[in-house]
């Protein structure tokens, strides 16, 4: 039995990862912060550890304890300080990538790219030189790291996830939709554009799969759904989901007024240095809803297919 330290463990996307490990047969420790979820104490091979990833001396207790590292945790936001993102999302990459015997799987972000129009594009995009937010900055760069640093890693770049007990990205829509009587759309896309949505079951899939198998070694994997959704029909989703009852007429205003509006409520929420916006949309959010981020599945297809043939052969 193989093992697995899986860090942010008690997250959306950490716990998906945990069951997928533990449904093939690894042995997982699951590192937590603070909360353990009902459903992580209930899994089968599952040694739950609660620590703070960002302490080296705490992290170095399990060096060579485990074949894989898988890094979630980190700070998903599109506000805050430089060095909150590079205190949670840099310099943990350092130590905890020197930890396992066999590889290091890095949970990065599809924002490394940058927000502009993409079509089909694939991992050999170019990544981002100047992102205009620290998250995708302090990813790029951890990126870099270990291409310069690890012998053997993966880098696994998700879209934006969604999926069963996501109270992040269907929550923030719904908050939105609540207090509004219309879906709106900024530029020229007019709701058009694809909003790369990546379900965490293939996110969680893709992420045993390249620990199981070296095919991806030293690579990178961009995760988005098959199926291509625009922000228009995912707001309709949220809106049919939540209040089935309410009619939402769309009006489409030009980008200046967007980036405007996000820029109002970006600044004022770091200058009171809030946890989540004042109000939506913030500046990286306004490019996110308005950009045509079309990516490749193609890798991520391939990775599951092999992780669900060797089931089958199983």
């Amino acid at each position: 039995m193989k093992s697995v330290l899986v860090t942010g463990a008690g997250g959306f996307i950490g716990l998906n990862v945990v069951k997928e490990y533990s449904k093939y047969g690894w042995h997982v420790i699951a590192l937590v912060h603070n909360n353990v979820p009902d459903e992580l104490s209930s899994l089968d091979n599952v040694e739950i550890v609660k620590g703070d990833v960002t302490s080296e001396a705490f992290m170095s207790e399990f060096n060579h304890r485990v074949d894989v590292v898988c890094h979630v945790a980190g700070l998903a936001k599109d506000i805050g300080a430089y060095d909150k993102f590079a205190k949670l999302n840099y310099e943990p990459v350092k130590y905890l990538s020197k930890l396992p015997r066999e590889k290091f799987v890095y949970v990065s972000t599809s924002d490394v790219y940058g927000i502009k129009d993409f079509e089909n594009a694939t991992e050999d995009s170019p990544l981002c030189e100047f992102p205009k937010n620290p998250y995708p900055h302090f990813k790029i760069k951890s990126e870099n790291w270990l291409r310069e640093n690890c012998s053997k890693y993966v880098i696994i770049r998700p879209a934006a996830v969604w999926g069963e007990g996501d109270k992040t990205l269907e929550n923030r829509f719904r908050e939105f939709l609540e207090v509004s009587p219309f879906i709106i759309h900024f530029g020229k896309w007019k709701g058009n554009n694809r909003w790369p949505l990546a379900n965490v079951k293939n996110v969680a899939k893709t992420i045993v799969s390249v620990s199981m198998f070296n095919d991806f070694d030293n690579s990178a994997i961009t995760i988005i759904d098959s199926q291509k959704t625009t922000i228009d029909e995912y707001y309709r989703q949220i809106g049919k989901k939540y209040f089935p009852n309410k009619e939402f007429k769309t009006i489409t205003l030009p980008f200046w007024i967007g980036k405007l509006l996000g820029f109002i409520s970006t600044s004022l929420s770091n200058m009171l240095n809030r946890r989540d916006p004042l109000f939506d949309p913030t500046f990286y959010a306004v490019h996110h809803v308005s950009s045509n981020l079309d990516f490749s599945s193609e890798k991520m297809e391939k990775a599951i297919h092999m992780l669900e043939d060797s089931l089958v052969t199983k």
